[in-house]
């Protein structure tokens, strides 16, 4: 093979390629085409960088408008869902106000004569109620007249009588057939009549509070197996449930201790088993305790008239007080009770009911604490209570006791000042036949003594 440039014959060992000038000149033009294809590959390789630089921009613009579609079309979305809610909502307002104009016709077609109707339905409650408080007052009405009768009979089993002691004028008053016990009088009386008469006189007293249903002031606890007489508790003491210390039981010292009964209430004795002056000077305590307890039961009988509306004469009088078999006859012979009237065995001279007396209304059996319509505790019956006025029975103890012990320590003569005698010295003093006595001058008193003494009659 030769050299197609120069033409020389090829040489294995001498000239094994081209010449390199032949070579260098074939060559030189390719390489002048490569050259250029460098340059425009260059140049392309720039401008491709160029437009990748570029190609980022147009990713982001597009990325952005891929989110502004989304966001408008979530915006039309949430406009399209609000449009929904608006015509829904404009839906449920008309169907409400349908409903509302409905209810309004339906009111007022039913609100035609609603007047009238509420009026007759206010006059029918109206009636209803008052055939209800009618009925009711007719019940507790008879529930008073039953009441009453039960207490009258009681009374009448009993043997309440009313008698006239003697010439004095004074009346007596029996139960049981013994005379009740003035407590005025006690001084005079037996023990024994004292003590049959008071467990007498607490006997129908209980019974009759119990058929009243009424709670007396002062409770009142009657033999029983516990202790055998009866006794009454000072308003204090009465109707604590506990323990309680009876006078002359084994767990009591004596009938007083006071130290004892700071914490337990302790019961007054109804019951006397010693004359009364022999009982004041040994046990001027228990004296005491005994003079409470009759003058606790006087005051409960007081109490329970005047709750029933009877009347016991003068509230405030010692005397009307301690008069129980006045009060306890008072209080089913009075002219408002009901019924037949009380009667005895003897003639007295109270007079016939009249009629207006006959028409009064009775108060017995009506206020008790056992009904609701005439309530003893409510605040009719709290007003009531509060118009008695009745002194405390301590009061009425210690005047008692004055009374007695007065009595047993002061002489058979009293004084008397000039005013005394002046009637006598006007009229004269009558001897056994008849005549009169001319008075006697008496002389200007002695101003040592300032006063006459006369023999106290028994």
């Amino acid at each position: 093979m030769s050299c197609y440039v120069c033409l020389r014959s090829h040489d294995a060992q001498k000239l094994p390629f081209l010449c390199p000038v032949d070579a260098r000149n074939h060559i030189y033009s390719d390489r002048i085409k490569n050259a250029q294809l460098l340059v425009e590959n260059e140049s392309l390789r720039s401008q491709i960088n160029t437009l990748i630089d570029g190609a980022e921009a147009v990713d982001a613009a597009a990325a952005a408008q891929t989110l502004a579609d989304d966001s408008t079309r979530q915006i039309r979305d949430s406009a399209d869902k609000v449009r929904r809610q608006i015509r829904d909502a404009k839906e449920e307002i008309r169907q409400r106000k349908a409903a509302i104009s409905a209810r309004r016709s339906m009111l007022a077609t039913a609100s035609q004569g609603v007047s009238d109707r509420r009026l007759k339905d206010q006059r029918d409650v109206e009636k209803s109620t008052q055939m209800f408080n009618f009925r009711w007052s007719q019940s507790a009405e008879d529930m008073a007249g039953t009441r009453a009768f039960l207490c009258r009979e009681a009374v009448k089993l009993y043997g309440l009588k009313r008698t006239r002691k003697g010439t004095s004028g004074r009346y007596e008053y029996l139960l049981g057939r013994l005379p009740i016990v003035d407590l005025r009088d006690m001084e005079s009386q037996a023990p024994e009549a004292i003590s049959t008469s008071l467990a007498h006189t607490s006997h129908i007293l209980m019974l009759i509070a119990h058929y009243l249903a009424v709670r007396l002031p002062a409770e009142i606890t009657l033999p029983h197996r516990d202790y055998p007489r009866p006794t009454i508790f000072n308003l204090a003491g009465s109707y604590h449930q506990g323990r309680v210390s009876f006078p002359g039981t084994p767990g009591t010292t004596t009938i007083l201790n006071e130290t004892d009964s700071e914490h337990l209430p302790t019961p007054r004795p109804l019951f006397l088993d010693k004359p009364l002056r022999q009982f004041a000077k040994e046990n001027s305590a228990a004296f005491s305790f005994f003079l409470e307890g009759v003058t606790l039961l006087a005051y409960n009988i007081a109490w329970l008239c005047c709750s029933q509306g009877v009347s016991i004469g003068d509230k405030s009088s010692f005397d009307d007080i301690c008069n129980m078999g006045k009060s306890l006859y008072s209080l089913f012979a009075s002219s408002c009770l009901q019924g037949p009237p009380f009667t005895n065995s003897t003639n007295d001279d109270s007079k016939t009911p009249t009629t207006k007396d006959e028409a009064a209304p009775s108060w017995i059996g009506r206020y008790s604490h056992g009904t609701t319509f005439y309530a003893l505790a409510g605040a009719d019956g709290t007003e009531l209570v509060r118009t008695f006025k009745l002194p405390s029975p301590i009061k009425l103890a210690d005047k008692l006791k004055k009374k007695i012990l007065g009595e047993t320590s002061n002489p058979d003569w009293e004084l008397l000042d000039d005013d005394a005698w002046r009637v006598d010295d006007a009229t004269g003093v009558g001897n056994g036949n008849g005549n009169e006595l001319p008075a006697i001058a008496l002389e200007p008193p002695r101003t040592e003594s300032k006063g006459w003494m006369k023999v106290k009659s028994r």
